[in-house]
């Protein structure tokens, strides 16, 4: 099935904008001319794609299409890019990557280094869990996600990034304050616990690990979205959490809580099976960051 480069990009604009009249100045036409050619998009498919809420939305699918349409355009840019030279603004190539927040703020630095110099490529950054973010790559947000997915979506491939390590730690007056010294697993139970949000698994998974529970016991759970912040949370005793080794070596004053408690995560970078040399580059840059952090030895 052909469709119109033209609607395509439209679907784009909408989905990103979140309605059709943002979409239009962002298009510089009217929301009348958006309308027409997402109602001409949908025909072609035979399908809706879009939920008209405020913002809009895509149907199961739209996602399906959006994800062919970041795709054709990313690869017509390329190309344009190819054809008019490097930097030219018109052939820049636009890429959306999924990285979870850990990563953005420990090993991801020699990756905005490099970008720095890149001329050519634009680049969106959306945080997302590293066990949620291939959602990103199935509805057609993505084009390339940090994830713990090791097996390659249809249509993307797989490559391994490395291993996060991730270690019990506390604030030495917390543990100390609870008339601890050497901790065991029900004195676990009983500290104040520091989560990242509520999707975040970690401290429920050692937990589990050390004692057969998930549950708390009758203790403080504090929330805390930021990775340093979340850092910071713990410094200041508000409660025990797991924390990567990559940015332990910075936190010199958290205490670990025992050698043998700790989480795992392995890393990989999804993107699409696309012959795409942007994409190529960014995932050659994720490989070399991973290594000079110590996710992973060539």
């Amino acid at each position: 099935m052909n469709f119109d480069l033209e609607q395509l990009q439209t679907l784009l604009a909408v989905v990103d904008a979140g309605s059709f009249e943002d979409a239009s100045i962002d298009l510089g036409i009217t929301p009348s001319a958006v309308s027409q050619r997402i109602k001409a998009l949908e025909s072609r498919a035979g399908a809706v794609l879009l939920v008209r809420s405020r913002p809009v939305t895509a149907t199961d699918q739209g996602h399906r299409i959006l994800g062919y349409a970041r795709q054709i355009t990313m690869l017509g840019r390329e190309l344009g890019a190819e054809l008019q030279g490097d930097g030219h603004s018109s052939g820049r190539v636009a890429i959306t990557v999924g990285v979870n927040a850990d990563s953005l703020a420990t090993w991801f630095a020699p990756v905005f280094t490099e970008l720095a110099q890149r001329r050519d490529l634009s680049c969106e950054f959306i945080r997302a869990d590293e066990h949620q973010s291939s959602r990103l790559l199935k509805e057609g947000k993505a084009s390339g996600v940090v994830t713990t997915r090791a097996e390659a979506l249809q249509g993307c491939t797989s490559q391994h990034l490395g291993t996060m390590r991730y270690r019990a730690v506390a604030a030495d007056p917390l543990v100390s304050g609870n008339g601890q010294g050497a901790l065991d697993a029900r004195m676990l139970s009983a500290l104040p616990v520091v989560n990242f949000d509520r999707e975040d698994p970690l401290q429920q998974d050692l937990l589990e690990q050390v004692t057969g529970t998930r549950r708390w016991d009758d203790v403080p759970v504090h929330y805390v979205p930021d990775s340093w912040q979340f850092a910071a949370a713990i410094e200041a005793g508000m409660g025990w959490g797991m924390l990567p080794e990559v940015q332990l070596r910075r936190l010199p004053g958290l205490r670990v809580l025992h050698p043998a408690w700790m989480i795992e995560v392995p890393l990989y970078w999804q993107r699409w099976s696309v012959a795409s040399s942007a994409l190529d580059d960014l995932g050659r840059m994720l490989l070399a960051a991973s290594c000079d952090a110590g996710l992973r030895t060539l």
